[in-house]
């Protein structure tokens, strides 16, 4: 794409602004540089992102459903490169991501539109001489987490919000003639497509104390996945006791178990882990949030599927419980991630640097009345997935600086010492040949059915 056509897109798109984009539009892939800033390139290398919707009503009548969002963020796993203007005097600065899009303000970016951002590690390349240029890379596997809270609201095209996508199926589906009993009984599955973009900086020397930048961007549509999970024992008929039970395959209501846990969730904002790993950091602490009616006792269990094996937590909580005297109660548990990777065998690899896994966890809980002796069934209710990635910790002394690791941010003015990164492979300047040993090109992934 040229020079003028960027121009043309950026000016687009700010033409558009905020207030007038389509509720159902997806954003068309644009770019925008300046005379700083050659290319800017984003790409997608991982898979779709997928939010989890579940019904955490302990209660099975279609008029009790209560959805809750099962994860607290997105990851979105994308490469950028930025290549600065062909002069010696160009050097790269810095680079952004944003969840939603760009458009171009004179030389500089225009975010009005975005939800969010976040710094961003970027391949670059600048030029050192006639002909020569250098390209500096990033360490990979690079993450866009973005909070699920901060991209709730906004335009409908660019915003996020679960709950509100499966409204909207569910609206559809009774407007069809379709019942909400049978909708909340099968699987449903929304597939959003939402603009994410990439703005890099480059600056030029032109004398001691004056070194001005400018900017270029690029958006691409981005892929989320909002799934629902149905629960066949959804039911529009009449319940004749909350409790009931199931022995065998005859059901029996258990008239003691008069108690009624009507909902157990994992907290909205779930305390990822990425960082140290080694022997000695804390377990993250996991909070777990339920409500009922009654009085009695409560206990809980927490069960944990991942890729390197299924476990079940001990009875992480057990409690009394009064609905008279406060209906929203909470406990927290510590979940073992250090303790597993350095004592358990089978889970050992969890502290594999940059890597993430997913734990897929799971509370049950069973109670019992004040007048009871015994407890009722157990009973699923919330999941959630806890995430980690263990990231390098190297500190190394240059000149009263720390690099690698996380770096301290008391002092903003003190210059950032970056750790060397691996070099990529070279690209070259748009309109001129690319040299044979291109950047390699990502495998086309295709988003999970």
């Amino acid at each position: 794409m040229n020079r003028f056509q960027k121009i043309l897109l950026g000016a687009s798109a700010a033409a558009l602004g905020v207030s007038s984009i389509a509720s159902n539009a997806v954003f068309a892939a644009s770019s925008g540089n300046s005379e700083y800033v050659q290319n800017v390139d984003l790409s997608f290398p991982g898979y779709a992102a997928v939010i989890n919707v579940k019904n955490t009503s302990g209660s099975k009548s279609v008029n009790n459903v209560n959805l809750q969002v099962q994860e607290s963020s997105i990851e979105i796993e994308a490469d950028g490169f930025v290549q600065c203007g062909n002069d010696k005097k160009i050097t790269f600065k810095d680079a952004k991501i944003y969840f939603g899009p760009l458009s171009m303000f004179v030389d500089d970016i225009n975010d009005n539109a975005a939800l969010y951002q976040a710094d961003y590690e970027v391949s670059n390349k600048t030029r050192i001489g006639l002909g020569k240029w250098m390209t500096e890379g990033t360490s990979g596997d690079e993450s866009f987490t973005v909070p699920l809270n901060q991209i709730k609201n906004g335009h409908p095209a660019v915003r996020v919000d679960p709950l509100e996508e499966i409204n909207k199926k569910l609206q559809s589906h009774l407007q069809g003639g379709g019942s909400k009993a049978d909708f909340y009984k099968t699987d449903q599955e929304v597939v959003l497509q939402r603009p994410v973009s990439l703005a890099g900086w480059c600056r030029k020397y032109l004398s001691p104390g004056h070194s001005p930048w400018k900017a270029g961007f690029e958006t691409k549509n981005f892929t989320i996945q909002v799934k629902y999970k149905g629960d066949p024992a959804i039911t529009d008929k009449p319940l004749l006791n909350a409790q009931l039970g199931q022995v065998g395959n005859n059901p029996q209501y258990n008239n003691n178990q008069s108690l009624l846990l009507n909902q157990a969730t994992f907290q909205p904002n779930m305390p990822h882990h990425i960082g140290k790993c080694s022997e000695g950091t804390p377990n993250p602490k996991i909070r777990v949030n339920y409500k009922g009616a009654g009085k009695g006792t409560v206990r809980f269990k927490v069960g944990v599927k991942n890729s390197e094996g299924n476990f079940v937590l001990p009875n992480v909580y057990l409690g009394s419980y009064d609905s008279a005297g406060q209906i929203n109660r909470h406990f927290d548990f510590d979940y073992p991630l250090i303790e597993k990777m350095y004592n358990h065998q089978q889970f050992k690899w969890w502290n594999t640097i940059n890597k993430t896994y997913e734990h897929a966890m799971t509370i049950e809980a069973q109670v019992k009345d004040q007048n009871s002796d015994s407890y009722g069934p157990w009973e699923e209710f919330g999941s959630a997935t806890f995430k980690h990635r263990c990231t390098p910790q190297v500190n190394v002394n240059v000149g009263g600086a720390k690099a690698g690791g996380y770096q301290s941010q008391d002092n903003a003015n003190q210059p950032t010492v970056k750790p060397i990164l691996q070099t990529k492979p070279q690209r070259g300047p748009l309109g001129k040949a690319e040299p044979k040993t291109q950047r390699p090109k990502r495998l086309i992934i295709q988003t999970p059915q």
